[in-house]
């Protein structure tokens, strides 16, 4: 039976880009771009694993807006993943690479033509039909 995992992302925004990452080739999904976050741990919120997982895989600090709706369970090799997606955006922009080999910003339109993890590929779709300025951040 594949373990169940708990997982967050950020989808970072900044004016009409969106932050993405390149997973480090050793880790699992590696080559891959996704958005940054990672596992929940026992007792924390979704957003309070995503501050966590943003300030240690990005030194900075993260404000929290709206959840993205997007099909939430996936199934991989390796486990069975619960994925929540929320819109973020970053209060210094001093990106450190610590979990990744490439950050870059762009459009949701460029972002689309890389290779994206398939939990991701969602989300890329339903950016590519937002206004990302009119998005609001509440925390």
């Amino acid at each position: 039976m594949k373990p169940e995992q708990n997982i967050v992302a950020a989808v970072l925004i900044d004016g009409d880009q969106i932050l993405a990452g390149k997973r480090q080739a050793h880790r699992v999904g590696g080559g891959y771009y996704e958005f940054p976050g990672g596992k929940t741990e026992p007792g924390e919120t979704p957003r309070q694993a995503l501050k966590r997982e943003i300030k240690e895989e990005l030194n900075d600090e993260v404000i929290l807006g709206p959840q993205i709706p997007s099909p939430a369970d996936y199934e991989y090799s390796y486990a069975k993943i619960h994925i929540q997606f929320f819109c973020g955006r970053l209060q210094t922009n001093n990106l450190e690479h610590v979990a990744h080999t490439d950050l870059r910003w762009g459009t949701p339109d460029q972002l689309a033509q890389l290779n994206w993890l398939p939990a991701s590929r969602p989300v890329i779709k339903w950016l590519q039909q937002q206004d990302l300025r009119k998005i609001t951040f509440d925390e």
